[in-house]
């Protein structure tokens, strides 16, 4: 991967505290995490823009957690999820010897079914 220069960072991120002795490399990444942070972007969409390494930004964010650096100054947000239920994909359809048709859809345990299927047979 070519090498990638660092963001530069306005004095709003620049008042974050920096821990001190810090390599060349660490404040590399210090910087784009701290661009990340105020892009307000996943740290996987950073990465992506500026041909980073996911795995690289969390490591790099790791040790500089462990050496002190805040982590409101280091963390970016989380990706918004929205779940949706899925629709039933199992349709059944069970017909008894004395006509009656069972029709229903989505998972079932074999206790229930078999309570249905017994009241339905039971049926004249």
């Amino acid at each position: 991967m070519s090498e990638v220069s660092p963001p530069s960072v306005s004095s709003d991120a620049a008042a974050y505290d920096t821990p001190t002795a810090l390599t060349e490399r660490q404040q590399f990444w210090l910087e784009h995490l701290r661009a990340c942070a105020k892009a307000n972007q996943t740290t996987k969409d950073y990465a992506q823009a500026h041909g980073l390494s996911v795995k690289a930004m969390y490591t790099a964010r790791k040790d500089l957690a462990q050496r002190g650096t805040p982590k409101r100054s280091i963390t970016a947000p989380f990706a918004r999820v929205q779940v949706a239920p899925s629709p039933p994909t199992t349709q059944w359809s069970v017909q008894l010897p004395n006509g009656t048709t069972v029709n229903f859809s989505g998972a079932v345990d074999g206790q229930s079914l078999s309570a249905v299927l017994n009241a339905a047979a039971s049926l004249s």
